[in-house]
């Protein structure tokens, strides 16, 4: 069975043991997950994102990467669909939120938009409620000015 039937059926019939133990040990299993988060399931999209989460235990640089694509999709530059982006990085920031940390000063400046303002908004407040420090004082900030609390 080829690695992307193997990810598309962990992800649709899976637990969460067999979704973290596949993209822990195969990770061209991730590329597969991150496809799946467009599918117009949302329960299938739910679980892909939460796969790519996953994958961040074992594969941290990895998931960087794909946070900076998912991030470089949401510039309207980039010219293409961006739509579950932010669903996808609030299973990382679930999961592992200093992941995120590199790229707060651009999702900070991605929540004006009004199509990604909602997504972005929960993923700002879940790492702010996460770092309560210096960070969380200051991104919450950012937050409630950019798009109000």
């Amino acid at each position: 069975m080829s690695l992307k039937t193997r990810t598309h059926t962990a992800v649709r019939n899976g637990s969460e043991d067999d979704l973290e133990r596949l993209v822990s040990e195969e990770p061209g299993a991730v590329r597969h997950a991150l496809g799946l988060t467009y599918h117009e399931e949302r329960g299938i999209r739910t679980r892909a994102a939460r796969a790519v989460a996953l994958a961040s235990r074992r594969h941290p640089v990895l998931v960087q990467n794909i946070i900076r694509r998912l991030v470089w999709a949401m510039n309207d530059e980039s010219g293409t669909n961006a739509a579950t982006a932010p669903e996808v990085l609030q299973a990382i920031a679930d999961e592992n939120p200093e992941l995120l940390l590199p790229m707060l000063p651009d999702l900070v400046r991605l929540s004006a938009d009004p199509e990604l303002r909602e997504g972005l908004a929960v993923v700002l407040r879940t790492i702010s409620r996460r770092y309560p420090g210096e960070i969380g004082r200051k991104l919450a900030g950012s937050l409630n000015e950019r798009i109000g609390s």
